[in-house]
C-alpha cells in the first residue's frame, strides 16, 4: 500500500496581508491528482488544516471541498488530527458519521489511540495534545512533561499493535534533531516541549506534522513538510509517499503558480531587472544593498510587483553598539529577544515567571486563542 502524507495546510494564511487561498486552492488540486494518477490507497493530514482555530468562511469551504473530492471521487480513506492551530473540537464535529465515508478524525485527545485498520495497515492518531490531557488517560504514570506524555502513548500503541501489519502513527510535535523553519514560530516556542525520536521506535512509519520543513530526524519518522512555503528563508513545496511494502519515504515536489522569492541588489539593478521579470506575479521580497527603504521606493517597486511583501533597505550608518541587522533578529529565540527588549527599551531584565508567560501568551495566540 501507498499513502501520501501532508500536513501543515494552514488553510486561511495571509503573508504580508495578501491571502494565500489561490495557491492553497491550486496545490490541493495537485494533491488530488496525485493520488488519483498514482492510484494511492490512503491520505495521512499530520495536523494544522486551518491557519486558525476560528477560521474564515472560504477556508472552511476549501477544507470542505478538498475532503469530499478525496472521499468522494478518489474514494481514498483519510486520516486526519487537530494540530495546534486548529479548533480541535469544531474539526472533528461529526466524526462517527464521517468516518462511514472514509474520514477518520482525532481532534482533541480525550481517550487512548485505538487502531484502525486499512488493508495491511493500521494507523493510530494522536493528536497535538496538552500533558494534562494524556495524565487523565494513565492516572498511575509518572508523566512530568511532552515526551514523558508521547512516550506513555507510545508505549500504548506498541501494546496493542498487530506484528502482522504495518503500523502507521499521525502526530502533531516538535521531535528533537529535525530542523524548524522560520515559518515554525509556534515550534520554536515550544522548544522546552520537544521529543526524543526514540519515543516512536517500534513501529513501521510515523508521519509528523508542526515542522514546515520536509526531512526525516531518523528513518521512519519523518516530517511530509508544508505544501506551501510560508517565509522567505523557506523554498519548495512538497508531500510525501509511503510504501508500506518497501517502507521507502518519498518527498514529491508541488508546483504553485506563484511562490516566494528574495531580489537583493542595489536600487538601479533590481528596478531594471523589475521591469524584465516574467514572474513579477510572485511574492516579493526585495534587499537593497545601497539605499534605505523609503515610501518612494516602495511605490516604484509596487509599479512592477503587485504582491510586494517585504522591503528592506540599508541600514543607516552610526547605527548604536549592539544595534542587530534584520537577519541577527529573525536567528533570535523569542525569549531572547523578550529579554533584550526589556532590558533595551524597559531597563529591566525580566524574571522566569515573566519569560514563561510571555510564551504561554504567544503560544496560546499562534493556535487562535484558547480554544482547544
Amino acid at each position: 500500500m501507498r499513502f501520501l502524507h501532508t500536513a501543515d495546510l494552514h488553510l486561511g494564511i495571509s503573508l504580508g496581508g495578501f491571502s494565500l487561498l489561490r495557491e492553497q486552492t491550486e496545490l490541493l488540486d495537485q494533491i488530488i491528482e496525485l493520488v488519483r494518477r498514482e492510484s494511492l490507497d490512503g491520505v495521512l493530514i499530520a495536523g494544522d488544516i486551518f491557519d486558525r482555530a476560528v477560521s474564515g468562511a472560504d477556508a472552511i469551504t476549501l477544507y470542505d471541498r478538498f475532503l469530499t473530492r478525496l472521499c468522494t471521487e478518489c474514494r481514498v480513506p483519510v486520516f486526519l488530527i487537530a494540530g495546534n492551530h486548529d479548533g480541535a473540537a469544531r474539526l472533528t464535529q461529526f466524526g462517527g458519521l464521517l468516518a462511514g465515508a472514509g474520514l477518520h478524525l482525532a481532534g482533541r485527545l480525550t481517550a487512548r489511540p485505538e487502531p484502525i485498520l486499512c488493508g495491511e495497515a493500521e494507523l493510530f492518531l494522536i493528536p497535538y495534545f496538552h500533558v494534562d490531557q494524556v495524565r487523565l488517560l494513565y492516572p498511575d504514570a509518572a508523566i512530568r512533561s511532552t515526551e514523558d506524555a508521547m512516550a506513555q502513548l507510545m508505549d500504548d500503541v506498541r501494546q496493542r499493535r498487530d506484528p502482522n501489519r504495518r503500523t502507521i502513527v499521525l502526530a502533531h510535535c516538535f521531535v528533537t534533531g529535525a530542523r524548524a523553519a522560520e515559518s515554525d514560530l509556534a515550534a520554536q516556542l515550544g522548544g522546552a516541549q520537544q521529543i526524543g525520536a526514540a519515543v516512536f521506535e517500534g513501529v513501521d512509519y510515523v508521519a509528523l506534522g508542526h515542522l514546515h520543513r520536509a526531512q526525516s530526524p531518523v528513518p521512519g519518522v519523518h516530517y511530509a513538510g508544508s505544501p506551501f512555503p510560508y517565509a522567505f528563508s523557506e523554498s519548495g513545496s512538497t508531500v510525501a509517499v509511503y510504501d508500506t511494502v518497501t517502507g521507502t519515504v518519498t518527498d514529491v515536489p508541488l508546483h504553485p503558480s506563484r511562490t516566494l522569492r528574495t531580489c537583493r541588489g542595489t536600487y538601479d539593478e533590481l528596478l531594471a531587472a523589475a521591469a524584465q521579470d516574467l514572474r513579477a506575479d510572485d511574492y516579493i521580497k526585495i534587499e537593497l544593498t545601497d539605499r534605505g527603504a523609503g515610501l518612494e521606493t516602495l511605490d516604484a517597486f509596487r509599479s512592477y510587483y503587485p504582491h510586494l511583501v517585504t522591503l528592506i533597505g540599508r541600514q543607516a550608518q552610526g547605527n548604536e553598539t549592539g544595534a542587530l541587522t534584520v537577519s541577527e533578529v529573525r536567528a533570535l529565540s523569542p525569549d531572547v529577544l523578550l529579554r533584550r527588549f526589556c532590558e533595551e527599551i524597559g531597563g529591566y531584565k525580566p524574571d522566569a515567571d515573566e519569560i514563561t508567560a510571555f510564551l504561554d501568551a504567544m503560544e496560546t495566540v499562534q493556535r487562535g486563542g484558547d480554544l482547544q
